[in-house]
């Protein structure tokens, strides 16, 4: 499973979307109701802990991480970066 396959089950999983047909890999998160700030805080912990990258203050600023795609792309930028 590449990094975007993978952010994107813990997405499913975890906010419990299921099948939604609403949700996909370019929705809005926060926009569409998926996932709130809580739930922002739980993709940074997860992603942490998943890849061994650190996700910091100058990335959330610098980078869009509202839906799977963007999140995964500042992830494997961060993997590149190793």
């Amino acid at each position: 499973m590449n990094v975007m396959e993978q952010i994107c089950e813990f997405v499913k999983e975890h906010f419990e979307i299921g099948d939604d047909p609403d949700f996909g890999l370019d929705v809005n998160l926060f926009d569409e109701g998926f996932v709130d700030s809580l739930g922002a805080t739980e993709i940074v912990l997860y992603i942490e802990d998943t890849f061994g990258v650190q996700i910091t203050q100058k990335d959330i600023i610098l980078y869009p991480m509202n839906t799977v795609r963007e999140i995964a792309q500042v992830v494997e930028r961060k993997l590149g970066e190793q």
